[in-house]
């Protein structure tokens, strides 16, 4: 027991230090940047029954101090009152343009199939593909062309601020951000071109065109349960390069709201994202509760509790630089931790179960067969 606390502990340390180098180096977009001449930029947005935040979202980006700007949103067969929402706001300005959307052909998922079909209607240069239930500063898409010419990357994923609202919402998402800034060297991911090394978000991922449709775009994607992420490896693939970069002060997002609906939404591509190993999910979620919430019940342990202590400090220093960086709040930081992990080891489990061994896939009124979906590009 001993010697698994020393090397949790040791494990902690790489975190942080991981976590440090991490916000020092991964760039942040610059609100104050020029941009001349401005190219075109098509944003793309897919909306199934999304009347709870789509006018938020569209008006944001029609509101944006960038000139060179067409907004194309594919009402993909709303049964609520997206449609009604998006005709009144296209009847106010010229710039938005409302695509309906089709039935997904066989072996596409739903997603796809609209980004695809939006694409098709995009006059720009540069392509940004979000989600429906983002916001958008009014400098945000002028800093982030800016930021694309300035680095010569062909894709960037814009990453954002989290909105936590509910309890789940607090406990649960700070998982994406803790990946990202504090599991992963993301720094090192950028400057890399291994595809699998591809960071992507449907916050906004930002590629040029003309290497879009060189790389096959939306199609090659088609059956792409994650298919922002595989967006970044498809580009890598074809030799292209990208980056993740910060946006959180200018681009915000409430990506679910409620723990159920937290818990459904990752369900859906928790266990593809492990290859569909039923080992590596139980790996995860067993490594997950040993490494991030044992640390917290052997403090009350005599033989290693100093270096329980040491690694529940550890963990709790790298919360508070990394929450206090991204805007969240101290007490989520020293408090949901534990909390944290237990949820995601549930969502991991429950995904395998009911992706990997029922082999159900549902999202959006949708229902998949799972074994014939895949993660997203690394399939071809």
């Amino acid at each position: 027991m001993h010697l698994f606390s020393l090397i949790v502990l040791i494990l902690w340390v790489v975190v942080l230090a991981t976590t440090l180098i991490n916000l020092a180096l991964i760039r942040r977009i610059d609100e104050n940047a020029e941009v001349t001449p401005e190219p075109l930029v098509s944003v793309i947005i897919p909306a199934r029954d999304e009347e709870r935040s789509i006018e938020k979202t569209v008006r944001g980006f029609l509101a944006q101090r960038y000139s060179a700007l067409e907004v194309i949103v594919v009402d993909d067969r709303s049964t609520d009152s997206t449609g009604a929402i998006l005709a009144r706001i296209a009847a106010e300005d010229s710039r938005l343009t409302v695509v309906s959307g089709e039935e997904p052909p066989p072996g596409w998922l739903g997603k796809p199939a609209a980004l695809h079909r939006g694409s098709q209607h995009a006059r720009g240069e540069l392509l940004l593909f979000v989600d429906a239930d983002i916001s958008y500063a009014p400098d945000a898409v002028r800093a982030a062309v800016a930021s694309i010419q300035q680095s010569g990357a062909t894709m960037i994923a814009l990453l954002p601020h989290f909105e936590l609202v509910t309890l789940g919402e607090k406990i649960g998402m700070p998982q994406l951000p803790m990946t990202l800034f504090s599991f992963m060297p993301t720094f090192i991911f950028n400057r890399t071109r291994i595809p699998r090394f591809g960071i992507g978000g449907g916050t906004g991922n930002m590629v040029r065109r003309d290497a879009y449709v060189a790389f096959g775009g939306h199609e090659e994607l088609r059956d792409a349960v994650v298919d922002d992420v595989s967006l970044a490896r498809l580009v890598r693939q074809h030799g292209g390069t990208t980056e993740a970069v910060r946006a959180d002060h200018l681009i915000s997002v409430r990506m679910y709201h409620g723990t159920r609906e937290l818990i459904d939404g990752f369900t859906k591509n928790s266990f593809v994202v492990f290859g569909r190993s039923v080992t590596a999910a139980l790996v995860i979620a067993v490594l997950s509760v040993a490494l991030h919430s044992m640390p917290y019940a052997l403090v009350f342990c005599a033989p290693v509790r100093v270096l329980s202590i040491a690694t529940v400090v550890t963990i709790s220093l790298t919360r508070l630089i990394l929450f206090r960086s991204l805007r969240y709040g101290m007490l989520n930081a020293l408090l949901f931790h534990p909390p944290m992990t237990l949820l995601w080891a549930y969502i991991f489990l429950r995904s395998m179960w009911i992706t990997g061994i029922r082999g159900e896939l549902h999202w959006r009124g949708r229902k998949y067969d799972a074994a014939r979906t895949q993660f997203g590009a690394e399939r071809r």
